[in-house]
């Protein structure tokens, strides 16, 4: 019989207590205290957004990377476009390392130890297909894209990251279904969505993806597409088309949120259900976590027509911890 590291890649963490029941279905421990294999199971039932700290900087189109605890916001349109860095700890953003090309209008991906930016706009009407790597403190170059786009979709992790669809100036509305895989160095293409978009949501890994909401020829989408590494299928539709919206998760837990309107759904790897809107309406935010602990931050407020720095964090609810075995 394999093991769970030949199935799955990783070892069983052993831990010395249960984890806060906010994990996602699937997850999986040994305690080494009660001497019990756990799992989370269920799915997410409800949460609420709270406020937490706001950016060092007021920005729109930003990229984003990390966990709501340990975060990375990076570029954006801060009037002008930025290659700023800010770190979140949970409570509050502090600088980082400065990116070596500025731009807005770019997805991110990985950890805030090791981050992944890639795409955008160095100006409003070009793009770049420029590729940096963050190790906690500097911004370091990569492998370019095969394609320069902005306004694309990012999954996955700096060594596995995933590109997904976009726009391809001058038309605004050249959109594209291309994907591309990162290996840590290079990288190559992948599979063709059959919808293609721009400014949708990304969630997942690079062998296990997803896609969801976005515009395309003027038309905010609903739909939703999964990835497994080589090809897209169709999903289940979100409840509410939207556009520039906040993502996490992975691709049978994602949250999406924001995006005008401001409310959020929850994906379980076939529908959606919708959930609390966040505090603040708005769009082309910077977003990180999982389904049940989120981060949202900066973007452009439709209430108050301006440029924010604000942050919302959202706990997520309905994840239960169950017993597998015991001695």
């Amino acid at each position: 019989m394999p093991t769970y590291k030949e199935l799955h890649g990783v070892n069983v963490q052993n831990l010395a207590s249960d984890p806060s029941e906010d994990g996602i279905g699937g997850d999986i421990w040994y305690n080494t205290t009660s001497n019990e294999l756990k799992v989370t199971s269920g799915f997410l039932t409800g949460g609420s957004w709270s406020t937490g700290g706001n950016l060092g900087t007021l920005r729109q189109e930003l990229g984003a990377a990390g966990t709501q605890t340990a975060a990375l916001a990076f570029g954006g349109d801060a009037l002008p476009i930025t290659g700023a860095t800010e770190e979140y700890n949970g409570r509050v953003w502090t600088a980082g390392g400065t990116m070596g090309t500025a731009r807005s209008r770019l997805p991110g991906c990985g950890l805030q130890t090791a981050g992944l930016a890639f795409g955008g706009a160095p100006t409003p009407g070009a793009t770049t297909g420029a590729t940096e790597e963050y190790d906690g403190s500097s911004w370091t170059a990569g492998g370019a894209m095969g394609t320069g786009r902005y306004y694309l979709a990012g999954a996955g992790t700096q060594t596995a990251g995933l590109a997904i669809g976009g726009a391809t100036p001058p038309v605004l509305t050249a959109t594209t279904g291309a994907t591309e895989e990162y290996d840590g160095s290079a990288w190559t293409s992948g599979g063709t969505m059959s919808d293609a978009r721009t400014r949708s949501g990304g969630a997942g890994t690079q062998t296990a993806g997803l896609v969801f909401a976005g515009n395309s020829t003027g038309t905010n989408r609903t739909y939703t597409e999964e990835y497994d590494g080589s090809a897209w299928t169709s999903g289940g539709s979100m409840g509410t088309a939207r556009y520039n919206l906040g993502s996490a998760g992975t691709q049978t837990a994602a949250l999406g949120f924001g995006g005008s309107p401001s409310s959020s759904e929850s994906y379980d790897g076939t529908s959606w259900t919708a959930f609390t809107a966040m505090g603040t309406s708005r769009y082309r935010m910077g977003s990180a976590g999982t389904q049940t602990l989120a981060l949202g931050f900066g973007g452009f407020s439709d209430t108050s027509f301006s440029i924010v720095a604000l942050t919302e964090e959202w706990q997520g609810t309905g994840i239960l911890i169950n017993t597998l075995t015991s001695s």
